[in-house]
């Protein structure tokens, strides 16, 4: 279980020891730091810190990377698939799941055929984004419905695009 904070909710406090009464196990007891840090210039606990380490931790603490991993998927379509390509699709994600939506039907045939080296790439750049299939669609069927009074056509056909 995670540390608790300094003066938890009676919310908390309930979960905790509803925990601790079906877990089996004792629950730790909020231990206050003794060791105040200093007040004057030079003292113990002053040294600055760089934030890049701040920053990262707090992203690891809260759980944000697997997030922040497919913003960068997003963010960085361009440098994986390369300017043709990403000029042709627009990718979106879904837990798992990464969806790209092409410009015409030839763009999605030939993204399908590709799929497993983009989806190797995308594993190689961000390992920890969680993306384990990648599903290619083509662009959105015309609609040929015209009027209240239409007959029933063939179907979608190709989008001749």
């Amino acid at each position: 279980m995670t540390e608790s904070p300094a003066n938890p909710s009676e919310a908390i406090r309930f979960f905790e020891h509803l925990v601790e009464i079906f877990s089996g196990r004792k629950r730790r007891r909020n231990v206050v730091a003794t060791e105040q840090k200093g007040s004057l210039p030079f003292e113990k606990g002053r040294d600055p810190r760089a934030i890049g380490s701040i920053v990262s931790r707090t992203i690891n603490e809260r759980g944000w990377a697997p997030f922040l991993s497919r913003e960068s998927v997003i963010d960085q379509w361009v440098e994986i698939v390369g300017i043709d390509v990403a000029a042709h699709t627009v990718p979106v994600i879904d837990d798992d799941l990464i969806t790209v939506r092409c410009d015409s039907s030839a763009w999605a045939t030939n993204l399908r055929l590709m799929r497993h080296e983009i989806l190797a790439e995308l594993l190689a750049r961000f390992p920890n984004s969680g993306i384990e299939k990648i599903s290619v669609i083509g662009p959105g069927v015309p609609n040929k419905i015209r009027g209240p009074r239409s007959v029933k056509w063939r179907g979608p056909r190709d989008t001749y695009g």
